[in-house]
């Protein structure tokens, strides 16, 4: 079954052996269940008990937690495994068995459970769920661009582009210039989130408490201009995001033109 899974998916196959200790226990069966992208359990039988009802056969009690295992890492965790289940005829229905839509495939031998597998594995493509170091990988190779499209007083127009396979969400922003905060950090209002879809540019207004414009012109010491043409000034736009639900901050460095006597500024590509 462990070479199949080698030759049918692109996964290793795991058979987990018996273990003697709590540390080994603990080390190899169930850290490779949790860092397995899929599970096969196979219950053959494991003995017969009384019941009020009659004899009941029964499977492997260890198999059975590995099964609750698994709900808890779908359920709880939202670590979805890729799972076949068989089960030898005869085996009774118990335990968290109950509860779970698993969909059980009955065998009497086991060449049953072997081409059944050859048919089944080959779908196993890809993993159901993307690992904690798979999404910090991810996020990490994000792509995003940013520019201010314009400004007039305490109101910003931000474009927002991202190149990555990703979506995000835009948390927080904040400008400074000249090493100096001229805005923010600004944040989404009620109800409103700021979301940016893979490989989609977006416009985001932004209403901060200060007066953007005037900020920058300050900090720049630029003088009242009313001709062309207008005064420049290097804005650097930090945008706190989330992505996979991880975060992280962008930054770009933008250029700006300031009209001082209408209190606006508008983006220099």
């Amino acid at each position: 079954m462990a070479e199949l899974v080698d030759e049918c998916t692109p996964f290793v196959g795991y058979f987990a052996e018996n273990q003697t200790t709590l540390e080994t226990l603990t080390e190899n069966v169930l850290r490779q269940l949790y860092e397995s992208v899929g599970l096969i359990v196979i219950m053959h039988h494991r003995g017969t008990v009384q019941t009020p009802d009659g004899t009941l056969t029964r499977g492997s009690v260890w198999v059975e937690q590995e099964i609750a295992v698994a709900a808890l890492m779908q359920q709880i965790l939202k670590r979805p495994l890729h799972v076949a289940l068989f089960i030898q005829k005869g085996i009774a229905r118990e335990g968290i068995r109950q509860q779970l839509q698993l969909n059980p495939v009955e065998f009497v031998n086991g060449d049953e459970v072997i081409a059944r597998l050859r048919a089944i594995l080959p779908t196993w493509k890809s993993p159901l769920y993307v690992g904690d170091e798979e999404i910090r990988k991810r996020v990490d190779s994000a792509d995003v661009s940013i520019r201010i499209d314009n400004g007039h007083h305490a109101n910003v127009t931000l474009g927002i582009e991202n190149h990555s396979e990703m979506d995000l969400t835009v948390k927080s922003m904040l400008m400074r210039s000249k090493d100096t905060k001229v805005c923010g950090p600004v944040y989404p209002p009620d109800g409103v989130k700021w979301e940016v879809p893979a490989k989609r540019w977006i416009p985001i207004r932004i209403t901060a408490k200060e007066n953007a414009v005037l900020a920058i012109e300050s900090v720049n010491d630029l003088v009242h201009h009313t001709g062309y043409p207008l005064p420049r000034a290097d804005v650097l736009v930090e945008l706190r995001c989330e992505l996979l639900g991880v975060e992280r901050t962008f930054k770009e460095n933008c250029k700006v033109q300031i009209d001082s006597p209408n209190h606006q500024m508008n983006g220099i590509t």
